[in-house]
């Protein structure tokens, strides 16, 4: 039963885990104290974004609802998304091709990004030794640091074969 749709109210259509429940109540009280209803749209793009654990873009959800057959127009998508992310649920990663890509961020470790040119192919890596020397840069720099995004360009393994 999808846990994200039943803590909205919504009735089951997927099969979600445990965990997603804690996003959904997240999301909730987000949107109640911007005085933003849940709508069944919100419910749905929500519900849509974590059917899968992959890294997305927002027409793959406009997409995968329209093959739903759910009535969500791409701008309440791409408003949802933006509500998403100022709740710390999802986070936007810039990969330089004029749109963005999205990876859920709550309860996931730190790490950084390979991006293949040629397949389209993101991995993600974490390198502690990476994360001291960005730590250790922003404090010689006496620069308070909210956050940052490492992204390496080029080709994939499978892509060079």
């Amino acid at each position: 039963m999808s846990l994200i749709l039943i803590a909205l109210g919504l009735p089951e259509s997927s099969g979600m885990k445990q965990k997603e429940k804690k996003e959904a109540e997240i999301f909730g009280a987000f949107l109640k104290t911007r005085g933003l209803s849940v709508t069944r749209q919100r419910k749905f793009v929500l519900d849509q974004v974590y059917r899968d654990h992959a890294h997305f873009e927002a027409d793959e959800v406009v997409d995968a609802l329209k093959k739903r057959n759910e009535r969500v127009s791409r701008a309440t998508v791409y408003r949802t998304l933006a509500h998403l992310e100022q709740c710390n649920l999802i986070k936007k990663i810039d990969l330089g091709h004029g749109h963005s890509h999205y990876e859920h961020i709550l309860g996931h470790e730190h790490h950084e990004h390979l991006y293949c040119e040629k397949c389209g192919k993101i991995i993600e890596f974490n390198d502690p030794i990476l994360e001291r020397q960005i730590e250790k840069s922003a404090k010689l720099n006496d620069f308070y640091m909210t956050s940052h995004a490492v992204q390496v360009f080029g080709v994939c393994k499978e892509c060079r074969a």
